[in-house]
């Protein structure tokens, strides 16, 4: 098996060559991005935002699937909507869900600041009922995308409401899915860390979907729809 270990060094020369998402944008919307990493390193959960290496990964698999319509679990600031609503078409459509008004007061902000606020549509609520709420909505395999990075415990809920809403061909990516190394960790039983595991093992199994984990970030499983 051939796997680089991860160093600071290393992580900062993945970061300098992540280009992508950078030049699908205008350069004061690439600086009102960068203000977004900032603003949010000031805030309590800062270490919930994508890394920027990541933004690019999802913005180049969005743009290679050719996504119109994308579903989203977990805002948080906006830093990943952001990333795959640029790849989307200027009449695309990225639904995205958080559970906290004030993170998606600032992801609001940004997506205006970034030009990617007519793609966006924001949903305040649980995932879980949002997600009933837009199958009655959209109706059965009406996306093509799926970024799931919203509590760790119902995984596997939200797995299945992604596949009755994604197409044939549609890709899931989930986040934080190597949980910092943690899944391997046999001594490592806390709750999110046994969720991880779970929807891992029982994904990879699943024979409604191809799957393959990613070394990027905090681990990408990304998965899809047959």
């Amino acid at each position: 098996m051939k796997l680089v270990p991860a160093t600071e060094s290393l992580a900062h020369y993945l970061s300098d060559h992540a280009t992508a998402l950078d030049h699908a944008l205008l350069p004061g919307e690439a600086l009102a991005l960068e203000d977004l990493r900032r603003e949010t390193l000031g805030i309590v959960g800062s270490e919930m935002q994508i890394a920027r290496e990541q933004g690019s990964f999802m913005y180049l698999i969005a743009k290679l699937t050719g996504a119109r319509r994308a579903l989203e679990l977990g805002c948080f600031t906006g830093y990943s909507a952001i990333s795959i609503a640029a790849a989307l078409p200027s009449n695309g459509l990225l639904v995205t869900i958080d559970k906290d008004e004030e993170n998606i007061a600032i992801a609001r902000r940004y997506f205006q600041r970034t030009g990617q606020s007519g793609k966006i549509t924001t949903k305040v609520g649980n995932a879980l009922d949002e997600l009933g709420k837009l199958f009655e909505e959209h109706g059965p395999e009406s996306f093509d995308l799926a970024f799931i990075d919203a509590d760790k415990g119902p995984m596997l809920d939200y797995f299945e409401h992604c596949m009755k809403l994604l197409r044939v061909g549609g890709l899931i990516l989930a986040d934080n899915t190597l949980w910092n190394g943690d899944v391997t960790n046999r001594s490592s039983q806390d709750k999110c860390t046994i969720a991880i595991r779970q929807f891992n093992e029982a994904v990879a199994q699943d024979p409604r979907v191809e799957a393959t984990l990613v070394n990027v970030a905090d681990g990408i499983m990304m998965l899809r729809k047959k």
